[in-house]
């Protein structure tokens, strides 16, 4: 989901109904959209002989767990991700499923 952080000054009295709009897209999806692609792509690991192979599951473990409860801090979640992409760096058979990946992330941190 993306947000508009916007300040509003409402001033005076305000009888009529105030509508907040500014937000875009459906967390649940965008969430479940995520935590797809990165069982996705831990399915496709799984059996590799990538270099720090157990150090990459632990990160997308650990970002599917901050994804699932919905708590994560944006830039724990950001960090998280990256770390993962420079461990999957020359690894180009992920290419595609890292650029969806990494669109998914940056929705729900936003």
């Amino acid at each position: 989901m993306h947000r508009i952080n916007q300040k509003i000054n409402v001033g005076r009295d305000n009888s009529g109904d105030i509508t907040q709009t500014g937000v875009s897209g459906d967390t649940a999806d965008t969430t479940k959209e995520l935590l797809d692609l990165i069982g996705r792509l831990q399915a496709e690991l799984r059996g590799g002989n990538l270099p720090k192979q157990e150090v990459l599951d632990d990160v997308l473990d650990d970002l599917a767990t901050d994804v699932s409860r919905g708590d994560g801090e944006p830039a724990v979640m950001r960090r998280c991700w990256e770390k993962a992409k420079n461990l999957l760096s020359g690894a180009s058979q992920f290419t595609e499923l890292v650029a969806k990946i990494s669109d998914e992330v940056e929705k729900v941190v936003s």
